[in-house]
């Protein structure tokens, strides 16, 4: 599908994930050399969902291997667990386990009875379940607000009142700088996140539709913090920053992520990831967890 066939089945899930976003496959393209495969999901006759599935083949596909990450997306009134089980038997009739192919699929399911057997697949044990913090940002702001805990609400309130401001850098001209900071933050934290490469990769095809921004904080004409948001369909996702100590003193993160709440808003956004979390970055769940949002645990990763 072209880049704006695939917008539109975006638009048309309640739930898009950036993992099935097109930039993500034109990224992974670039990265890791992989191709993409779109699907349109039929159930009785009825458009149900859809579905990206990066692929690589060689020697005529005697040697193939594909991964669904974070996905199908599921339409309005689709997506429960028959629904899974059902596409996942259908993946296995096109593409059998065989010797000479890797397969991986991690679907994308927020029921809270995981009652899914997804009959003749493995799941990974060497992979944990993703984990994330979702907000729905459909309410009116003020509601959102008083959902925010209160230590984090309080942060908030004090960077409000110190002077700091935030701009959107739409047009990303300010993205050399922020993937220089955030590579030194990430050393100097020692926290895994997004490799820069594959962020520089991701955010130059994002911006092809403009899919992503940056949100920076100043103050006095220098920047304290920065975030970069990226939105697929009616979702949004919270992918990489960085801070000063001075900044994270201000509060300056709860200040960017509030106003970048109220700029989704917007732009019609309705779901806001937060970008997932491990149990081992007591600090980072704490913090995302403080915005109020819902606790999802995906069911794992199978092949």
């Amino acid at each position: 599908m072209s880049r704006d066939q695939w917008t539109d089945i975006l638009n048309r899930a309640p739930h898009a994930t950036i993992l099935q976003s097109w930039y993500y496959a034109q990224a992974m393209r670039e990265a890791k050399q992989q191709s993409v495969r779109h699907g349109i999901i039929m159930i009785d006759g009825q458009e149900a969902g859809a579905v990206q599935m990066q692929e690589v083949s060689l020697f005529k596909k005697a040697i193939h291997g594909f991964s669904i990450d974070r996905g199908p997306l599921w339409f309005d009134g689709y997506g429960n667990a028959d629904h899974i089980n059902a596409f996942a038997e259908a993946l296995d009739r096109h593409f059998p386990a065989r010797l000479g192919r890797k397969r991986r699929f991690m679907p994308e399911y927020f029921g809270k009875n995981h009652l899914i057997s997804l009959r003749k697949w493995q799941k990974d044990k060497k992979i944990n379940e993703y984990k994330t913090f979702f907000i729905d940002i459909r309410p009116k702001l003020a509601d959102t607000r008083s959902n925010l805990k209160q230590k984090w609400r309080n942060i908030l309130n004090k960077s409000e009142k110190s002077g700091i401001t935030s701009a959107i850098d739409a047009n990303l001209s300010t993205f050399s700088t922020f993937l220089n900071r955030y590579v030194k933050d990430r050393i100097e934290k020692r926290y895994a996140g997004i490799s820069p490469r594959f962020l520089a990769s991701l955010t130059k095809y994002a911006a092809m539709s403009d899919s992503c921004f940056i949100l920076n904080a100043t103050e006095d004409n220098e920047t304290i913090a920065a975030i970069i948001i990226f939105i697929h369909g009616k979702g949004a996702t919270y992918q990489a920053g960085w801070t000063t100590p001075y900044g994270r003193d201000k509060g300056a993160h709860h200040f960017l992520l509030w106003n970048a709440i109220a700029l989704l808003k917007e732009r019609g956004v309705t779901t806001f990831d937060l970008g997932g979390y491990n149990d081992d970055t007591d600090g980072i769940k704490r913090f995302k967890e403080g915005l109020g949002g819902h606790p999802i645990a995906l069911i794992g990763s199978y092949h």
